[in-house]
């Protein structure tokens, strides 16, 4: 008995021993890129059975103490890098590298996502927009960043106004995501532009088609995705200041960005910005009141752990934009000089000055978030936002209505949505989602004029699934589906007459609610059921080739200026008239992408076709002359179009080879990038209005070449005339000096010529700093854009010399 008590206390002590022994173990390695071997620091390894987080150091290694002996699932992630789970035993002190594929190579400005180095988890076609670029454009406009993409263009008022054009698609069918927020802020009017402080941004996704369904399915153009600074889990501050001054429109940018970070979790995030610009200048004269003037803040605080976190940010941007004096005309004489002639009818002297007319806009924006990984499942997570946005858009008024608005909105948006991502499976990775939104908006009654856009609130509720599937090292698949139901709500007057001549009196009398002098007071109210669907495929033949093929069909509501639209716009100097029978836009895309890597080049091609039933798209109809004077009248209507078309980007390292200290890197790059769109009315079998035409981009890069840290740049952007345009000149009555009437035809459909713009860059980089000195139009070249609805009244801008100044901390 004595021999068995004592083997037993044995055995439990050598346990004890054992066990005291086993946590003491350690697991520790390097995180390295899969690609090049660079070390990653602040990555992030959760190790989920004992839910703790530990992070890299600068060189990419990692320390785990404490651990008792066993199998552990190891997470391990790092910015735009595809996480990997592993399971590691450990049974001793044990080593482990991990390799992760780093989806950004920093020498690079845009790197397609298809690329081997980039992205495997979707068919869709994107291209993402990195930092060195976004600083390129820091004085510039989100639209002008993202033009550099192929299959990207710009629609623009003049210089300062630009909206992103995907795939000959733009407005309300572009979704742009600012840091996980839809932007909501008018986005109906060509002259519009984003209400987005491009330096807020660390890169910048452009997904070409309606793939992105977490943020909505009406999206058929593509998404724009502006991703912020990064989280890191460390003691440290970090920041940026980026200034700017320029020679055409005499006047600059600074924008300064602080990032408090802090091991424990905790975050502080800041971003200020300020530009000034006076007039802007063509060629030959001044682009009298195109000047331009933006404020801009950002914040966040928050609490950020791989396991759970929360955040809450608020955004301020407040913009004062001239619009060009010489598009605003008093009468059809005025009106055919200024289009028919080549020079604009009003040429004053430079100035700073913003005098209508003009736009005045100012955005706010609040956004509420937090999550939660559960553990052997994946991340649940709760946003909320809240937006508001004021737009004044002001006529040139005298008397006692100067200086007062002609347009005055107000539109407040509320949205609520939770999302949950399962990533626990290791080939599948599934995303559920539920949101909602509610949307007023309120037009001002005290500017005097009819308004534009009534007074209407929305909602919309919609969910979502999507997943993706590793089927084998070859192939990926990826499908998804969302359904929206989509309410608008408006109060508004038409006048009896139009009412009736639109025969609106016999199609919808449920709408009428009351009269009002030789108005009628009506209640226009539509529902719509949204479907959105979406199924791809990519095949990875080897290290050198992948090809994805992607599948898409949305649907998209009218927007309110589309349906509701009545009277004057002061900012375009156009009427527009809505249709209240409008139906939904269907589109059918077709997307291909063949991507292919051999040595120093890289080569990706993009076919695509888009059949969209119930289009609807702005025409030219003809002349109004009001008491405010003559104006052009633009209607909305509904046909059935085609768009296809093809983009192709090419990379080549022409040579990379020691510089001549030895001491860097000589690299001679060419990069290139070639647009078609084929844009087709098929119900008038005629082209479609506002297509771009066929352009080019060639790029020379060469580094180190010339003296260390100095990087020179020769670039060429060649626009062909489109010559598939429809033709809807309108012929008007003109009055002579002495009274007497004559038909002339204004020539608004006739494209602009051809044209190559060339410029020219070097910049230096030294310590923590850098000095980027660009030569925009090199040669001062004349050129009229067919993209930019100010071409009917003048050139587009001159020669543009820019030095900027970045400084990092």
């Amino acid at each position: 008995m004595f021999y068995k008590t004592l083997m037993v206390a044995a055995l439990f002590m050598s346990a004890v021993t054992i066990q005291a022994q086993d946590c003491n173990l350690e697991l520790k390695g390097i995180v390295k890129d899969f690609h090049d071997g660079a070390p990653l620091s602040f990555a992030q390894l959760y190790i989920q059975e004992i839910q703790k987080t530990v992070s890299t150091a600068a060189d990419g290694s990692y320390r785990i103490p404490d651990l008792c002996a066993g199998t552990y699932t190891v997470i391990v992630t790092h910015y735009d890098c595809k996480t990997q789970t592993l399971k590691i035993t450990v049974d001793k002190n044990t080593i482990k590298d991990v390799l992760l594929e780093h989806h950004i190579n920093n020498l690079q400005e845009i790197e397609i996502i298809a690329d081997v180095h980039d992205d495997h988890k979707n068919s869709q076609s994107s291209t993402r927009i990195t930092q060195n670029t976004i600083n390129d454009f820091s004085g510039a406009t989100l639209g002008d960043a993202l033009a550099t993409v192929q299959g990207v263009t710009a629609l623009k008022t003049g210089n300062s106004v630009v909206k992103p054009v995907i795939h000959g698609l733009y407005g309300s069918r572009v979704a742009i995501v600012n840091d996980g927020l839809r932007q909501q802020d008018q986005e109906w009017g060509v002259e519009h532009s984003p209400n987005i402080d491009l330096n807020t941004a660390s890169n910048i996704q452009v997904i070409k088609g309606a793939t992105a369904l977490r943020y909505g399915g009406d999206a058929i153009g593509g998404t724009i995705v502006i991703e912020p600074e990064r989280i890191i889990a460390k003691d440290t501050v970090k920041g940026r200041v980026v200034s700017q001054l320029q020679s055409n429109a005499r006047g600059g940018s600074i924008s300064g960005s602080i990032n408090n970070y802090r091991e424990s979790g905790w975050y502080q995030q800041a971003t200020l910005t300020y530009k000034k610009l006076g007039d802007f200048e063509a060629p030959d004269y001044v682009l009298s009141n195109t000047g331009n003037q933006t404020y801009a803040a950002n914040f966040a605080v928050g609490f950020h752990k791989f396991e759970y976190g929360a955040s809450i940010k608020y955004s301020y941007y407040n913009t004062e934009l001239g619009i060009l004096r010489a598009s605003h005309i008093g009468n059809a004489a005025d009106l055919v000089r200024s289009i028919n002639s080549g020079e604009p009818t009003v040429i004053n002297d430079f100035t700073y000055d913003i005098d209508p007319p003009k736009q005045m806009v100012e955005h706010h924006g609040i956004q509420a978030n937090a999550y939660k990984r559960i553990q052997g499942l994946g991340k649940l997570e709760i946003d909320y936002s809240f937006q508001f946005n004021n737009r004044l858009e002001f006529d040139i008024r005298r008397g006692e209505n100067a200086g007062k608005a002609s347009l005055d909105l107000d539109l407040t948006t509320h949205t609520l949505a939770a999302y949950f991502f399962l990533d626990s499976m290791e080939d599948f990775e599934m995303e559920f989602g539920v949101d909602g939104l509610y949307q007023i908006n309120s037009p001002n009654p005290d500017t005097g004029i009819r308004r534009l856009i009534p007074d209407y609130n929305s909602q919309k509720l919609g969910w979502f699934f999507s997943l993706n599937h590793n089927l084998n090292e070859q192939w990926l698949l990826d499908a998804g589906f969302r359904y929206d139901h989509y309410n608008i709500d408006a109060t508004k007057f038409y006048q009896t007459s139009r009412w009736e001549g639109l025969g609106y009196d016999q199609q919808f009398p449920q709408f009428e609610i009351g009269e009002q002098g030789n108005q009628i007071l009506t209640n226009p109210e539509f529902r719509y059921d949204l479907f959105a669907f979406s199924a791809g495929a990519k095949y990875f033949a080897d290290d050198h080739y992948d090809f994805a093929i992607n599948l898409s069909s949305a649907n998209r509501a009218p927007n309110p200026s589309e349906l509701y639209s009545d009277g004057l716009h002061h900012a375009l100097a156009t009427i527009e008239l809505g249709q209240l029978d409008l139906n939904k836009e269907q589109s059918y895309k077709l997307n291909l992408v063949a991507h292919a890597v051999h040595g120093s080049l890289d080569v990706e091609v993009n076919p695509f076709v888009n059949l969209v039933n119930d289009y609807i798209q702005l025409i030219p109809t003809g002349l109004e002359s009001t008491t405010r004077g003559a104006f052009p009248v633009y209607q909305y209507e509904q046909i059935d179009a085609v768009l296809a078309g093809v983009d192709l980007g090419l990379n080549w390292d022409v040579f990379t080879r020691n510089s001549r200290d030895a001491q860097s890197i000589e690299m001679l790059r060419w990069n290139s990038r070639f647009s078609y769109i084929y844009g087709q009315n098929k119900t008038a079998e005629e082209p479609l209005i506002t297509m771009p035409p066929i352009q080019f981009s060639n790029e020379l890069v060469w580094s180190q070449g010339v003296f260390k840290n100095l990087d020179l740049k020769l670039s060429n952007q060649t626009i062909l005339k489109q010559t598939r345009f429809p033709d809807n000149d309108y012929a008007v009555d003109v009055p002579d000096d002495q009274g007497n009437f004559s038909t002339q035809v204004v020539n608004i459909s006739e494209s602009p010529a051809a044209y190559s713009l060339w410029n020219l860059g070097a910049g230096y980089a030294f310590a923590k700093a850098k000095i980027n000195l660009r030569v925009n139009n090199l040669f001062n070249t004349n050129y009229r854009n067919y993209l930019n609805r100010q071409r009917f009244y003048a050139d587009d801008i001159g020669r543009d010399v820019q030095i900027q100044f970045i400084y990092n901390f």
